[in-house]
């Protein structure tokens, strides 16, 4: 008799071969450039969804850490994703430090929201500025059906609602020569010290199950909504929009499009700063997946670009090094997605006149698009801009 975890594990095997399957017949695989980095999304995927289902558990949770080796959803370089099942209804603390980053928001989903169809929503929402901070950056936030009563401790409160099933903090890094993260840790209440049952066959069984239907899912997810999306855009932005109801941050501005571009074409790309204290733009492959940003520059904030005297900052997409200091490099690839966000704002509309703008070039008129105060780096200066990029890297992942 086959035994319940035997058959689970069977079906994962399965939902992992049918959704190398998928890879293999998605358009973007035709294009040899996204054959390779196909594949290392699938198993990017398969990663995420063991450790969500399977390693960690929701009676005594840790957060797992959507890193380097993890890039799914559009993942922002500039922040450490932290991410735990919860039981809808129940209560966690979530307790650590500030420590350097530029901002901390926490958001819990039930289901997936970004997933057509699934029911899932962003459940509940803390960002930064309604966060209590002690003097040493030090916080507690409590997530719970409902509020403490009024003799309790005073702690910042999230609501944990019947249905939630994950919860998700994310940590904003803008300036990577000295922002660090601090902690962040969680605990179910009333569980501190409980001993860890044995895991039965039964259970095993259940959360391989549950990570062989995720898997599916999400690698289906993901290029769709590039393709649906970011794809619309090409060579051009669309205006920025409230990516909360995808289950992004509430109170962030984003916008995105995406490039194609041949080995002598470049995208010039100008924004305008908004109210708030973290904006970003970053570069990703067909899969949604971040490009490498550590030993490559394809992300920058505003405090790591350069402003012209305007105010306003422009930045090169191209496969090669213009010697513009705002340079995203695309890694040779022809065609990707372009993402920025804008953090902490207080517009309740954006100014028409400061959405971004996206003009393709020919690198060797480059000159003639962009302003004369450009900011130009040498081949010296921008390795000691890697270097610091891959600094904050080890030291932010602890790798």
């Amino acid at each position: 008799m086959t035994a319940p975890h035997e058959s689970a594990f069977a079906e994962l095997v399965a939902a992992l071969t049918d959704s190398a399957a998928y890879v293999e017949q998605h358009p973007f695989y035709a294009d040899a450039e996204n054959q390779a980095s196909g594949y290392a999304f699938l198993v990017s995927m398969l990663l995420s969804r063991l450790e969500e289902r399977v390693v960690f558990d929701t009676e005594q949770p840790y957060f797992r850490i959507l890193d380097p080796r993890i890039r799914e959803g559009g993942d922002n370089p500039d922040q450490r994703y932290l991410i735990a099942r919860l039981v809808g209804g129940e209560t966690y603390r979530i307790w650590g430090t500030l420590g350097g980053a530029r901002r901390l928001d926490v958001q819990i989903y039930a289901g997936d929201p970004y997933i057509a169809g699934s029911g899932g929503r962003s459940a509940s929402f803390l960002n930064f500025e309604q966060i209590t901070f002690g003097d040493d950056g030090s916080f507690e936030i409590l997530a719970s059906p409902e509020p403490p009563a009024s003799d309790e401790p005073a702690r910042t409160w999230l609501e944990n609602p019947a249905d939630s099933t994950r919860i998700l903090v994310r940590q904003v890094f803008s300036d990577w020569e000295h922002e660090l993260p601090g902690e962040v840790h969680i605990d179910r209440a009333g569980r501190e010290g409980v001993l860890k049952p044995a895991l039965t066959a039964d259970d095993l069984a259940a959360r391989l199950r549950a990570a062989a239907v995720d898997l599916r899912q999400h690698v289906e997810v993901w290029p769709e909504m590039v393709r649906n999306g970011y794809l619309q855009a090409p060579n051009a932005l669309f205006p920025p929009m409230d990516p909360s109801t995808l289950g992004g941050v509430a109170g962030r501005w984003m916008s995105g499009g995406s490039w194609d571009l041949a080995t002598d074409e470049a995208l010039v790309v100008r924004t305008w700063p908004a109210s708030g204290n973290y904006q970003g733009i970053q570069l990703a492959d067909l899969w949604f997946s971040s490009l490498e940003y550590a030993n490559r520059q394809t992300s920058l904030s505003t405090d790591q670009a350069h402003p012209s005297a305007d105010g306003s900052y422009w930045f090169v997409i191209a496969g090669r090094d213009p010697g513009v200091a705002n340079w995203l490099d695309t890694m040779g690839r022809r065609r990707g997605a372009i993402l920025l966000r804008y953090d902490g704002t207080t517009e309740t509309t954006f100014d028409p006149a400061k959405h971004p703008t996206a003009v393709k070039v020919d690198i060797a008129e480059l000159d003639r698009h962009l302003p004369g105060e450009i900011m130009r780096v040498t081949p010296e200066e921008r390795a000691e801009q890697i270097a610091i990029r891959r600094r904050h890297v080890q030291r932010r992942f602890g790798n």
